[in-house]
């Protein structure tokens, strides 16, 4: 099996472009790519030393490595500077995402019975490419290691000397279909206005699912709650959970260490002047009372679980479940109250932590279970 390093190229939003544009942005990247790399494929095309695929939308170079290859590094850095440049005097209408990544390729003959490759290398470049912003160069972990090396995080050969080109990371980002991965960023020093400098927007993406409405309590909830070992919950009364739990259709994990739950305090109730306050017909104080002996009994189940009744002195934003939130794949359900409509039919969405560090968003509503959880003391 062959080797190489694939540089994924793509325009930004180029199918926005009229078909007469799209061809002229095509003939002048091609343009400038084959002055940058023509001697590398003047070999005949049966013993090339870069082969070249068309995409569309952009292309793909893959620079085979072979014993005494013609090219290193450089002639890549070279290229992506000058295509970049090349981007920026389009009249500062295009923009170039590019990703790097090196690994074994398979050598087939395509339809047009020239040589061409196909392998999972190509479809990772594609996926390096697609976490990059506008005027962003991405390096996989792999290429990374393999062209600049673990101990140091810069590259100042020629000819991007006098500028020194920066590489930070590494940074897990998700590329499409939810794959994640570990890239680094090229910059430059001094910077230009040519390159972006900004980490990958894909490096905060979440696990983003809307919920079904109505929203219900047997299901994908229930499950979750069965096999969770820690849960939070924030909400106006819960008298649905109550009901669930009473009747069997919601049950705790063998393995629960900790259940939270905050609801308004009756007097946060009377400030919300809310036409209906709960869907029950005890008062307050008694409906927190049934709180009260719910917990009870789940104490005497699990008598080593931490477990809270907090009464918020706040009025509640919105509703929430938290499913393992404190690590990786925990998941958080998030809905806001809408006057006048049921909770149950109040749109909500569902996000997860799907990498090795939570994002700043999912962040936010931890911090958020944090504050009440410090705020509001435990009834029990």
């Amino acid at each position: 099996m062959s080797a190489a390093t694939i540089m994924f190229i793509d325009v930004v939003d180029f199918s926005k472009n009229p078909n007469d544009r799209q061809r002229e942005l095509v003939d002048s990247l091609t343009t400038e790519v084959m002055y940058s790399i023509r001697s590398l494929m003047d070999p005949p095309m049966e013993n090339p030393h870069v082969v070249a695929m068309p995409t569309g939308d952009g292309m793909a170079l893959a620079f085979l490595h072979k014993a005494n290859q013609p090219w290193d590094i450089s002639t890549i850095m070279s290229l992506i500077c000058r295509i970049q440049q090349w981007a920026k005097s389009e009249d500062g209408s295009v923009s170039l995402r590019i990703g790097i990544h090196s690994g074994e390729v398979e050598f087939i003959t395509d339809i047009n019975h020239k040589p061409n490759i196909c392998g999972d290398t190509i479809n990772y470049a594609q996926r390096v490419m697609d976490a990059a912003n506008p005027k962003q160069v991405l390096f996989s972990d792999t290429a990374f290691r393999q062209y600049i090396g673990s101990n140091t995080s810069y590259y100042s050969r020629p000819p991007l000397a006098p500028d020194k080109a920066i590489f930070e990371g590494p940074i897990e980002v998700q590329a499409k279909h939810g794959m994640r991965m570990l890239v680094y960023k090229m910059t430059l020093d001094p910077p230009r206005e040519w390159l972006s400098n900004e980490d990958p927007i894909s490096k905060n993406l979440i696990t983003v699912k809307l919920t079904t409405l109505p929203k219900e309590i047997i299901g994908s909830f229930s499950d979750k709650i069965k096999s969770a070992n820690e849960i939070a919950l924030i909400q106006l009364t819960g008298d649905r959970f109550l009901k669930a739990f009473k009747e069997g259709n919601i049950s705790f994990s063998e393995e629960l260490k900790r259940f939270l739950v905050f609801m308004p305090n009756p007097k946060l109730y009377e400030a919300m002047n809310l036409k209906k306050p709960f869907p029950v017909k005890e008062t307050l104080e008694q409906f927190i009372q049934t709180w009260r002996d719910f917990f009870t009994s789940i104490k005497s189940q699990y008598p080593y679980a931490a477990l809270k009744l907090g009464l918020m002195e706040e009025p509640p934003s919105f509703g929430a479940s938290f499913i393992n939130w404190e690590k990786q794949g925990g998941k958080i359900h998030v809905s806001p109250y809408i006057p006048g409509t049921p909770a149950k039919n109040c749109p909500g969405y569902d996000i997860e932590w799907v990498g090795q560090n939570a994002s700043p968003v999912y962040s936010a509503y931890v911090a958020g279970l944090r504050y009440l959880d410090l705020s509001a003391a435990n009834i029990l």
